[in-house]
């Protein structure tokens, strides 16, 4: 049996997130003794239940602007911030409500019906990420289903892009099939998209999946070629 274990570490926090598959009891005492009671996270779930972003005003200032106008509003289940494991580095996680694959044994069922969420203006989601930028090294939008929303999610990734701003996408489709909708919306996210972690949750695969990935079908997708 092999042993992984992943040492994240946040040098200006003080905080360790460890990742493991397979690990034995006596390393699991090892890692208690030396760090203490664990808190369990997965991709998705976070330590601690958040809720869906409250109104914050748009108007940040020059630097930290958000376009005005819109009205396109997103099905949010919750937004959070310090995920390490949602994503390389530090992330803000903008997660959805609503979900069409369902995948047996998904890790956060409660997403899939999109009336457990909160219908968001795009601007409130941005506006959040923006209070929280300096302490995050992009944004992670998962589900629930993103591309169930298609018009609402290019919208979102749009205004991220206007901010320079790194950006993962979680789907339970695959890359192929998402370019078989030949949507252009759905393209315009694909293009401004930095990771691309694709392909249904199955549960079977889910040892040792490996960094990111909730079981081993699934990939990482750097910049998906939309061509």
């Amino acid at each position: 049996m092999k042993n992984e274990i992943v040492f994240v570490l946040e040098p200006d926090s003080g905080r360790a997130t460890v990742e493991f598959s397979m690990a034995t009891p006596n390393i699991l005492r090892e890692l208690r003794k030396e760090l203490g009671e664990p808190i369990t996270v997965n991709c998705a779930r976070p330590a601690t239940s958040g809720s869906p972003a409250e109104p914050i005003p748009s108007d940040l200032g020059q630097e930290g602007s958000v376009r005005s106008g819109s009205t396109t509003f997103i099905d949010l289940f919750r937004l959070y911030h310090y995920s390490t494991v949602d994503g390389p580095g530090r992330r803000s996680v903008v997660q959805v409500a609503g979900c069409s694959i369902r995948c047996p044994g998904c890790y956060v069922p409660e997403t899939h019906e999109a009336a457990n969420g909160k219908s968001t203006e795009v601007v409130e989601i941005i506006a959040e990420i923006l209070a929280n930028r300096a302490d995050h090294d992009g944004v992670t939008i998962l589900g629930g289903e993103p591309f169930d929303q298609p018009a609402a999610i290019a919208e979102l990734v749009t205004r991220l892009k206007d901010l320079d701003i790194n950006i993962v996408v979680y789907t339970g489709y695959t890359l192929d099939t998402l370019l078989n909708k030949k949507d252009k919306r759905i393209e315009n996210i694909l293009k401004m998209t930095d990771l691309l972690i694709d392909g249904p949750y199955i549960r079977e695969f889910g040892k040792r999946a490996g960094e990111y990935r909730g079981s081993t079908n699934q990939r990482s997708i750097p910049q998906p070629d939309v061509t």
